[in-house]
């Protein structure tokens, strides 16, 4: 049997000789260092005798056993044997922590609350007082306003300026200001549409949207001085 788990060991990593002896102090052999002792010097006498590499590594394997036993005092009584294996038990087959569950709670209540919001607001819209003056887009929950669109468009120039984008606490993050943009937008394919890079998220939101945050660039003179 030691010799059946020793051999291929020859080229072993440590850390591979390392736990094969552990195996077979356990599984084997139950710490005996008696039963260890006997079946290392029958392997270093079959080696003797027919010279087979596999006979010395199993040899080599079991003294490295008996030394660890020894070490560990665990070679001198029961007592000392059953706590050794004991340990060695614990290190090789440490108990599992508790297993938990990944919390999805906190994501699954900002999914659910997006889509609550998203079914239920309502946009109200308020068309300019002149001719490309400003349009209004009112975000509306129930009575509550909690956003709006300033906007301009000239559709005989077929250009866009939006002059304020606002979405309030704590309404923001759930996409309600990319939606109200998309409504002002629509039906409005080819427009260039531009806004205003004193914005903070000129840089981020607006490129991402598809808008042109250059300072007037190109606006139309129907709008006047957006």
């Amino acid at each position: 049997m030691a010799r059946g788990a020793a051999i291929g060991l020859e080229d072993a990593t440590p850390e591979r000789f390392e736990a094969t002896m552990k195996v077979v102090l356990l599984s084997y052999y139950g710490g005996d260092a008696s039963r260890i002792a006997a079946a290392a010097a029958v392997c270093r006498a079959n080696h003797e005798e027919c010279d087979t590499a596999g006979w010395d590594e199993a040899a080599a394997l079991l003294e490295q056993a008996l030394q660890r036993l020894h070490s560990a005092g665990a070679d001198v009584g029961e007592a000392e044997r059953t706590a050794f294996v004991a340990r060695l038990r614990e290190e090789m087959f440490p108990e599992p922590e508790p297993f938990t569950w990944p919390d999805r709670t906190a994501p699954e209540r900002g999914r659910l609350r997006r889509a609550w919001v998203h079914a239920r607001v309502r946009m109200q819209r308020q068309a300019p007082r002149r001719l490309s003056g400003d349009e209004v887009l009112l975000l509306r929950l129930g009575r509550v306003i909690v956003g709006k669109l300033v906007y301009q468009v000239c559709d005989q120039c077929r250009r866009g300026y939006v002059r304020e984008l606002n979405v309030y606490e704590p309404y923001k993050g759930l996409g309600l200001g990319s939606r109200v943009l998309r409504v002002a937008r629509r039906g409005r394919a080819g427009y260039v549409w531009q806004t205003s890079p004193q914005y903070p998220t000129a840089g981020t939101f607006w490129t991402a949207v598809g808008y042109d945050a250059a300072e007037s660039k190109g606006v139309c003179p129907h709008m006047g001085n957006p």
